[in-house]
């Protein structure tokens, strides 16, 4: 069902039957906006229970975290408090000698070599909660598949690189990353305190997220490890496994989010200068292969589509969200939803969407 005003236009019809009974989610608003204003927006579906979901609502990022963790990266590199091209045998003294010359900014690009995701609850147990621990598992050699110059040449989009260089992030500065994140993302930005929010949001601001964790049991199946099917989870509770293990926010997961949050993200990406300096822009953006630092660059089959340029970048979550942004057109396409079914491929649904949205 629509909310709010009455809206005939294409692409308000869609998301309405979107989230109509037996759709694909339960929830979705889509924003579109350019630099200076918000030039259409449009909310369907259910906040929680039968309630009508408004603009304005807190969802799951999910992987949309990624984005912020980047941006978090390369202003912490501009204060000389962690460099990008630090080696992981530098960040990690006591760890991971042997892998060569692997960097963090390789975490961020997906290209260190590290595996893509593991349960960590199921592998570590209560050893879950020292930071050192974790560091040394997650740069153990069973977890690096690839390296070097291999692993610079077959990205692999990888949560565990970004939980890694959450790890060093917090160890390099003494800080947590919801700290971090609120010091030098949010604030500067003219946002309320983020990063707090992520270990206790206030439930009523929450978007009930329907997925349980089919996906991870399918994926720990594969590894030799079993995990239990949960229902959905509380409100304010992430959806990915590992972020609720980590009972913190995490370098690849964690956040709860709302349109204004994230386009003020994508905004300062497309025109920096509260937060990101144009050089350091350019220079994550700069290079090959399908991702930057911190996000995907645009391709005909994935969830960009067509109709971004060549140079647009984006990046999307698992719940269902995406952030797409085009500094040719100067436009970018908001996207938060949370999917009903995690067998559901979304990118079919967030091309469509793009498309409607360029005829605005």
């Amino acid at each position: 069902m629509p909310n709010g005003q009455p809206q005939t236009e294409p692409l308000a019809e869609y998301l309405d039957g979107l989230a109509r009974l037996g759709g694909a989610v339960s929830a979705v608003e889509v924003t579109v906006a350019d630099p200076r204003q918000v030039r259409w927006r449009h909310a369907a579906g259910y906040r929680v229970g039968g309630e009508p979901l408004q603009p304005g609502a807190r969802f799951d990022a999910a992987s949309l975290t990624k984005p912020w963790m980047a941006t978090l990266a390369l202003a912490l590199a501009a204060k000389g408090e962690l460099e990008l091209d630090t080696a992981l045998r530098e960040a990690f003294p006591a760890n991971g000698a042997w892998i060569g010359t692997a960097t963090l900014e390789d975490l961020l690009r997906h290209r260190s070599g590290i595996a893509a995701w593991t349960p960590l609850a199921a592998r570590l147990g209560k050893r879950l909660s020292d930071a050192r621990e974790l560091a040394g598992f997650l740069l153990s050699e069973s977890l690096w598949p690839k390296t070097g110059s291999e692993g610079r040449e077959l990205a692999t989009y990888s949560d565990l690189g970004f939980v890694l260089w959450g790890l060093a992030a917090e160890r390099a500065t003494g800080k947590s990353l919801a700290d971090l994140v609120d010091l030098h993302v949010a604030a500067p930005l003219g946002l309320a305190p983020l990063g707090a929010l992520a270990g206790n949001p206030p439930p009523e601001q929450i978007v009930e997220c329907r997925l349980d964790n089919w996906r991870e049991v399918e994926l720990a199946a594969g590894q030799d490890l079993k995990l239990s099917r949960q229902a959905p989870f509380l409100r304010g509770v992430p959806q990915d496994g590992n972020a609720r293990a980590l009972a913190r926010l995490a370098g690849h997961a964690g956040l709860f989010v709302t349109a204004e949050e994230m386009l003020a993200l994508g905004r300062e990406w497309l025109h920096p200068g509260r937060v990101l300096a144009p050089e350091a822009v350019a220079r994550a953006l700069a290079g090959g292969g399908p991702y930057a630092l911190g996000w995907a660059r645009q391709s005909h089959d994935g969830s960009s589509g067509p109709v971004f340029s060549s140079g647009s970048f984006g990046h999307t979550g698992f719940t269902g969200g995406s952030l797409w942004i085009d500094p040719e057109r100067q436009r970018i396409v908001l996207v938060l939803a949370h999917r009903l079914s995690s067998q559901l491929d979304m990118n079919p649904i967030r091309r469509e969407i793009h498309r409607l949205a360029a005829e605005i």
